[in-house]
């Protein structure tokens, strides 16, 4: 993993189209994985730039999460089944999209300067995983 999209959180998988130069996803609860190991190790070679810009990831996923439209401002559903993957803006979505923005804030800059220095990717994934894990939840 790059440490910015979280896909180890997310019940969406994203496609790139190369001919047609789109992009389209699904998402569905079944495909959100019940396991995701993420390894700081894994990110130690990446270039500067791609470093940059999945942590710019973690920053618009925090931040789209945390300026969501409240959940309490849409109907309720007759019965949970009937929720949309996305229900708002909520309690649990804005602390750990708060967390999440702190964690990058404090160690992008870091592991854009230097990807070998393992502390920075290491709270890059968390910060990851959060965010995406709000965005998806938002």
């Amino acid at each position: 993993t790059t440490a910015g999209t979280g896909s180890e959180t997310t019940g969406v998988a994203i496609f790139d189209d190369g001919p047609t130069r789109s992009k389209t996803g699904i998402a569905h609860r079944r495909l959100r994985p019940t396991l995701g190991v993420v390894d700081p190790d894994n990110t130690a070679s990446l270039p500067p730039e791609v470093a940059k810009f999945s942590g710019l990831d973690v920053l618009c996923h925090a931040i789209e999460s945390y300026t969501a439209l409240p959940f309490t401002d849409r109907p309720a559903p007759e019965r949970p089944l009937l929720r949309p993957a996305y229900q708002g803006s909520n309690p649990f979505s804005d602390v750990w999209s708060l967390h999440a923005l702190r964690m990058a804030a404090t160690f992008l800059p870091r592991a854009v300067s230097d990807p070998s220095h393992i502390e920075a990717p290491s709270q890059m994934l968390p910060a990851a995983s959060a965010a995406a894990a709000c965005f998806c939840n938002a």
